[in-house]
């Protein structure tokens, strides 16, 4: 896998688990602790996430942070 194919899995993978949650993405910035503009620019795919920075936007949806960078199933919507 490419990096900036990773970059878009864990774009997707922010979104639809945000949506999931019924979370805004700044609420999820807030919750991590983490500036909004970079959640942005991650999910731009501007900017590459540090497993730091990972971590904490996992924790903040509640998962593991394996899962931001796993393919998601389209069947269990």
């Amino acid at each position: 896998m490419e990096p900036s194919d990773l970059r878009k899995l864990v774009a997707r993978n922010i979104r639809a688990l945000a949506r999931r949650r019924g979370l805004a993405l700044t609420a999820v910035a807030d919750f991590a602790g983490t500036a909004r503009s970079q959640l942005f620019a991650v999910l731009a795919t501007d900017s590459s996430p540090t497993l730091d920075w990972l971590a904490k936007i996992a924790s903040a949806l509640d998962v593991e942070p394996w899962q931001l960078l796993t393919p998601r199933s389209t069947k269990h919507k």
